[in-house]
């Protein structure tokens, strides 16, 4: 039976209708008839100003379904003002056979049984999983059709895992078979879920924009848009796994592939100080005699965890120092916070003070309402009291990029 795109909306409209009713369910005790309106599958149709050759072949569309039992028709003033479903029997199944779709019951079954086999994953696809099923408990459809449930869940399981960096457009072949569909399809799906279940909480609060949220979820998941570089500069020598040797020289800044960490086997820092730099205009700006530098980029992924890491596990016998230069403001504290507790290494705040604050007042912004809160959350769990009271009492601010443009010589 060749149905057009309208005549088969009018039919998922009717089972629509009755399997989301008492009858369908058990629970009612008196004959339900099934109807919807002319103007529920097009508008237009009591529109005195509608084409009339138009409203002359949607009424001939409804006449062939008549014609083949699937529906009836009540009119008024030659005018069609109700579509209903026959109510034989075999018509729900017939129609379910056209429209080539489940039994609505059938359906659902299938869905919590799949969405029950994920409760083992991890803490992510367990509570998307676990969302789905209350919706269905609840006769509610799922959030997305079955098959793109499981490509999501497919991408949170490759995402989440120990995985090595990779370009968002191969996560896309290596997940889903094709280059587009991540970006087109699942980006924004994925992302939101990240996002809403508050593991990153920590590094994307304070952040307005969707874009850079999602970015920095994906970055922090060793997932770019475009092959990632670690910056640096200061005196080492590192040795690679093929034995390649790489010279770093002082105040010369160098950038290296996040995918070359890994083959790093040797890292001989021959500064006193090791310090990461929140923003890269103060990374490019600052200068040191015995200093080796790495750009931070707000909160650090794993790869920098990694070098970092390295670093510190290489050179423990030279008694080197570790510092971080970000910005005074509490969000410049809790990416210290988020470094020192993932790298384990006790990073010292720099210029990150009260005298600085006060020395470059001038320049200090306000505080919006989530800085209060943060402010008061440091407070509270007494990490750097003495700057978030001064903070909070005076409500300012301070970016690293007027510091390090007033002083770019770094003075540990």
């Amino acid at each position: 039976m060749n149905l057009n795109s309208r005549q088969k909306l009018i039919l998922e409209k009717l089972l629509h209708k009755y399997e989301g009713s008492k009858t369908y369910k058990g629970e009612n005790f008196v004959r339900q008839t099934f109807s919807i309106a002319p103007t529920d599958v097009y508008p237009k149709y009591n529109d005195d100003f509608e084409d009339v050759n138009s409203i002359e072949d949607f009424e001939k569309e409804l006449k062939n379904l008549e014609s083949e039992n699937l529906i009836s028709t009540e009119s008024r003033n030659q005018h069609v003002v109700k579509i209903s479903a026959n109510t034989t029997d075999d018509y729900w199944p017939k129609v379910r056979n056209i429209l080539g779709v489940k039994e609505r019951k059938l359906q659902q079954q299938e869905e919590l049984n799949f969405f029950r086999s994920f409760l083992s994953k991890n803490s992510v696809i367990v509570d998307f999983c676990k969302t789905q099923i209350s919706r269905i408990e609840a006769d509610k459809k799922a959030a997305y059709p079955l098959e793109e449930s499981a490509n999501i869940i497919n991408l949170l399981d490759y995402i989440l895992s120990d995985h090595p960096e990779i370009l968002e457009r191969e996560l896309s072949i290596e997940v889903l078979h094709d280059s587009k569909k991540w970006e087109k399809i699942y980006r924004t799906k994925v992302c939101k879920i990240l996002q809403e279940s508050g593991i990153f909480h920590e590094i994307i609060d304070g952040l307005e924009e969707t874009k850079e949220i999602y970015d920095t979820i994906l970055e922090n998941l060793n997932v770019y848009k475009n092959p990632s570089y670690i910056y640096f500069k200061g005196s080492a020598k590192i040795k690679f796994t093929d034995g390649r040797i790489l010279d770093v020289m002082q105040n010369k800044a160098l950038a290296l592939p996040s995918t070359e960490v890994s083959d790093i086997d040797e890292i001989d820092i021959l500064n006193k100080t090791v310090m990461t730099i929140e923003n890269l205009t103060s990374f490019n700006r600052v200068r040191g005699t015995d200093v080796f530098f790495l750009y931070l980029s707000g909160y650090h992924n794993s790869i920098k965890q990694v070098l970092l890491k390295k670093i510190f596990d290489q050179n423990q016998s030279k008694n080197i120092l570790y510092y971080h230069f970000g910005d005074i403001d509490p969000d410049g504290f809790y990416i210290l916070e988020n470094l020192r507790k993932k790298t384990e290494i006790d990073f010292k705040p720099y210029c990150m003070d009260v005298k600085s604050l006060k020395k470059y007042r001038n320049y200090t912004k306000s505080f919006e309402s989530n800085d209060i809160k943060k402010a008061e959350s440091l407070i509270a769990v007494g990490k750097y009291v003495d700057i978030a009271t001064y903070m909070l009492n005076n409500k300012i601010k301070l970016e690293q990029e007027i510091i390090s443009w007033m002083s770019s010589d770094v003075d540990v």
